[in-house]
C-alpha cells in the first residue's frame, strides 16, 4: 500500500525502568516527528496518498477540542497545499490556545464547532456545501479510523519485530492506548499476518469493553476483507481492558498523574494525561492484577504530548 513519506522511521525502541519484576521497553511513536508526532502521523501518510490519487482538494475530518488526529491532519493538509476543515465537538469556549488547538490555528485550518450529537449531520452538510462550491472534498474519519489507519500499524508491527530481532528480545506483551481501536487493530493484524506470539493488550481510554472489542473486530474484518481475505476468521485475538477509563474520555485522576510523574522521573519520557498516561497506568495495574513476572513487555508510546499543556492545572491540582 502506498504512502506519502512525511515521518522519520523507524521510531526508536528502547529499554525503560519500571520495576524489577519484568523487562520493559518502549516504542517511541511520539518521535514520528511530523507536527509533534504520534500514531496519527503514521496513519496520515496513507490517507494523503489516497487524497492525491483521487484528486481531492479539501480535507474534512472531526475530533475533540484537543484532537491529536486533527492536529496532524491540519498540518498534513497545509503541507500539501490543501484546504482543511476540522469539525470539532464542543463550542468556541473550548478553544484555549494551550495545546493541540493552537496548532489548528497555526496551520490555518477552518474550524466548525458543533454538539457531539450533531457531528454526523454536520459532516454530511459541510461536505455537501463544499461540493456545491466546486471543491472535491475527502473525508477522514476521526482518529484516522479505517483500513488505511489499520494498515499503518500493520507496518508498525513489522517494524517492532525487526527491531526486536536486532536487540535479541522476543516480546511477551505489547500494551497500547486504545481509543478508536485502529492502532490496536493494526498491531493485532500485523501479529496475525506475521504469526507473532505476543499478547497485544489495549488499555481503553474511553470505551467499555463490549463496544471496544466490537469495533476492533469490525476493523479487523474490514481490513482482512480488503487485503487478506484468507484471514477473515482471525478476529478473536482481542484483549481490551476498560478498568482504567475513570469517568470516561479525558477524565484525569491521580493514578494517571502519578504515572506521568514516574515516567519523567525514572526515564525522562513525557506522557500525556488522556491517552498514554492512562494507558501506562493501566498497563502497570494490569501487570499487577495478572501477576505477570519475568516477561518482556513493550509499551507503545502513541504521542499526544500537546494535550499535556492544555491540562496543566488539573495535573498540578491532582499532584497536591
Amino acid at each position: 500500500m502506498d504512502r506519502i513519506n512525511l515521518i522519520n522511521l523507524p521510531t526508536p525502541l528502547q529499554e525503560i525502568n519500571v520495576d524489577n519484576k519484568n523487562n520493559y521497553f518502549i516504542k517511541r511513536d511520539d518521535l514520528t516527528d511530523f507536527a509533534l508526532g504520534g500514531n496519527k502521523a503514521r496513519k496520515i501518510e496513507y490517507f494523503l496518498y489516497d487524497i492525491q490519487k483521487k484528486g481531492c482538494n479539501y480535507v474534512v475530518t472531526y475530533g475533540s477540542a484537543q484532537s491529536n488526529h486533527c492536529r496532524i491532519t491540519a498540518a498534513a493538509a497545509t503541507r500539501l497545499g490543501l484546504k482543511c476543515l476540522l469539525i470539532l465537538a464542543g463550542t468556541d469556549s473550548d478553544f484555549t490556545y494551550t495545546g493541540n488547538d493552537i496548532l489548528y490555528y497555526l496551520t490555518g485550518a477552518n474550524v466548525r464547532w458543533c454538539d457531539v450529537n450533531e457531528v454526523s449531520e454536520v459532516i454530511k452538510n459541510e461536505i455537501k456545501k463544499l461540493k456545491s462550491q466546486g471543491y472535491n472534498p475527502y473525508f477522514i474519519p476521526g482518529g484516522g479510523h479505517g483500513n488505511l489507519g489499520t494498515h499503518a500499524y500493520v507496518e508498525a508491527y513489522k517494524e517492532i519485530k525487526f527491531q526486536s530481532k536486532e536487540i535479541g528480545i522476543d516480546f511477551d506483551y505489547i500494551f497500547v492506548a486504545s481509543g478508536t481501536g485502529t492502532t490496536q487493530a493494526g498491531l493485532i493484524a500485523g501479529k496475525q499476518i506475521s504469526n507473532g506470539n505476543e499478547k497485544i493488550v489495549g488499555i481503553s481510554v474511553a470505551r467499555k469493553a463490549h463496544r471496544g472489542i466490537e469495533v476492533i473486530k469490525e476493523s479487523l474484518e474490514s481490513y482482512y476483507e480488503e487485503y487478506h481475505a484468507d484471514m477473515l476468521h482471525e478476529t478473536q485475538d482481542i484483549i481490551f481492558d476498560d478498568c482504567y477509563i475513570g469517568k470516561g474520555y479525558a477524565d484525569i485522576y491521580k493514578g494517571i498523574v502519578d504515572a506521568i510523574k514516574f515516567m519523567v522521573s525514572k526515564n525522562s519520557i513525557v506522557l500525556d494525561p488522556v491517552y498514554t498516561g492512562k494507558a501506562f497506568y493501566g498497563m502497570c495495574e494490569y501487570i499487577k492484577k495478572e501477576n505477570i513476572e519475568d516477561k518482556n513487555i513493550l509499551f507503545v508510546h502513541t504521542g499526544g504530548i500537546p494535550i499535556l499543556f492544555s491540562k496543566g492545572k488539573q495535573i498540578i491540582d491532582l499532584s497536591i
